[in-house]
């Protein structure tokens, strides 16, 4: 079905681009983990593990290579990563670690050969038929780069370190992508390494998503696809500029206090909008996958009243996660003494709010899990993360609330950020499952008003 769609050559250079981006967000999450400093044995667990995020990619694409030489196959994704990881070493030019070139050189050599190594393993393993298009695997990988970047946003917001570094789209003074990996890890209690972080991962997601919008051009000519790909690039630009606004609070490469000014605002709107684009990926991911096109399967089958109900249930989703943006902000600075009461009423209302969204979730899960195929999996996986959100919320309120000795000393206690965080992640993931399954609803839906059967091959351009 994708020779309808797309010429011989791109399928090619999207599973490429799949497994060259996937096993680089591989690479980063193990980087971020070790970056932590979890010890010297945990970081050299860490770090044998993004190697084997690579390594796994080189094997992956020496078992889908067909009948071309699964070593150069290795070979092209490592060159996939090492690009990508240039985000990351291109920092090395100003470390004062001697030889800062040579040191590249060598992490993107390294790229290459355990890339082309994976590639040959993956060759006598013998071949690995994808059963979904390549294209429908980046956007997944694509959603999966920016929920990355959303935990990394929800650590900077558990640590508050939000303004650690206080411009913006430099940090301090220097091109972002030369700051120097030494100052950045000096002192976590700084909350430099968490803020600087994540704006690293906000540039991989910003990659991403011109090579997303590039891919859906490429290998899928319906038009809607394509405009949903220039609007995710347009959405993933805008959350860069609200995040360096959140700092600045205006167009500004310095650093003077007394010309920038931190906006609360900016900072809660770049919360919610981050999943929103997730939610737009994971959409983007669903539309180009062999089933959609299938129109689905037998068994699959909805009612402009599941549409209904599911779409209001991201409604709600959007509303409940404006509304814990601006509770975590306020109370942030409510522990400077400043909004206590009204980071308080927003608890209240988040909490009131979060009793409605456990009731539409559950009521549109079980909706979708009395109907078949698709709709029912998308039940039981909504089902399952709204059971988790209420498990992490009262973990979340009482990670804030319950004192801890390091908070006596100013340090925020990693338990109660790892609760918290992991509570926005998991909304994230929430409101996913919910656009999913409302655009799933929306599909089937038409389906059956036009009678088109399932199965349905789609038209050629």
């Amino acid at each position: 079905m994708l020779s309808m769609l797309a010429s011989p050559s791109q399928p090619r250079m999207v599973r490429l681009l799949s497994l060259g981006f996937g096993a680089a967000a591989g690479m980063w999450f193990f980087s971020y983990l070790a970056m932590l400093q979890p010890g010297a044995l945990g970081g050299d667990v860490l770090f044998g593990c993004s190697v084997l995020a690579l390594f796994a990619g080189g094997v992956l694409s020496g078992r889908t290579a067909g009948t071309r030489p699964a070593a150069v196959e290795g070979l092209l994704v490592g060159l996939i990563v090492a690009i990508i990881n240039l985000l990351l070493v291109a920092s090395l030019l100003k470390s004062d670690m001697a030889g800062g070139g040579l040191w590249i050189g060598s992490i993107l050599g390294g790229c290459l050969c355990i890339g082309a190594l994976g590639g040959v393993l993956g060759g006598v393993m013998g071949p690995l038929h994808s059963r979904e298009q390549w294209t429908s695997i980046f956007c997944w990988v694509a959603t999966a780069v920016t929920f990355f970047m959303i935990v990394t946003g929800g650590v900077v917001t558990g640590f508050e370190a939000g303004l650690a570094v206080p411009d913006w789209p430099n940090s301090y003074g220097h091109n972002m992508l030369l700051y120097p990996l030494s100052e950045m890890v000096a002192d976590l209690q700084s909350g430099i390494f968490y803020e600087h972080a994540h704006r690293l991962t906000g540039m991989f997601v910003g990659f991403t998503s011109v090579t997303l919008c590039c891919v859906l051009f490429a290998n899928d000519r319906r038009a809607w696809v394509r405009v949903l790909g220039v609007v995710i690039l347009i959405m993933v630009i805008a959350q860069g500029v609200l995040g360096g606004l959140r700092v600045t609070g205006v167009l500004t490469f310095s650093q003077d206090p007394s010309i920038l000014s931190p906006s609360t605002a900016f900072a809660i709107v770049h919360g919610v909008f981050a999943h929103v684009i997730m939610a737009t990926m994971a959409v983007a991911a669903t539309a180009t996958s062999n089933r959609w096109f299938d129109g689905g399967h037998e068994g699959d089958d909805a009612t402009p009243t599941d549409l209904k109900i599911a779409v209001g249930l991201v409604n709600v989703l959007l509303l409940q996660l404006a509304i814990g943006a601006a509770y975590r902000h306020l109370a942030a600075e409510s522990a400077l003494g400043a909004r206590e009461g009204q980071a308080m009423a927003l608890l209240m209302v988040h909490v009131t709010v979060a009793v409605i969204v456990a009731i539409m979730a559950i009521a549109t899960g079980i909706q979708g899990t009395v109907r078949g195929g698709v709709l029912r999996r998308m039940g039981f996986v909504l089902l399952t993360l709204v059971v988790l959100q209420l498990l992490l919320g009262v973990g979340a309120v009482v990670g804030v609330y319950v004192p801890e000795p390091a908070v006596d000393t100013g340090a925020i206690p990693a338990w109660a950020v790892l609760l918290t965080s992991a509570h926005q992640a998991n909304g994230a993931l929430l409101l996913m499952a919910a656009a999913v399954m409302a655009a799933w609803a929306g599909r089937l839906a038409l389906r059956s008003s036009t009678d088109e059967p399932a199965s349905a091959s789609p038209p050629q351009a």
